[in-house]
């Protein structure tokens, strides 16, 4: 797996498209995605109690400081 560029417990803010919105989760696992001929690595992202999804890092917006 290449080297990700956030860690597990990190607040990232991205585009999420379940809500239509922006905004900010905490990072609860990372890993590579190989079934989709996407091998880019993926951030399994938690938001809220409704709300946890995987984010490819691409999509990521920025990290936040807390």
């Amino acid at each position: 797996m290449n080297k990700p560029r956030y860690r597990i417990g990190n607040f990232v803010k991205f585009f999420c498209k379940y809500k239509n919105e922006t905004v900010v989760g905490e990072i609860v696992n990372i890993r590579e995605a190989k079934y989709n001929w996407d091998y880019s690595i993926r951030y399994h992202i938690y938001i809220d109690l409704t709300y946890v999804q995987w984010v490819n890092e691409i999509d990521i917006l920025d990290l936040i400081k807390i």
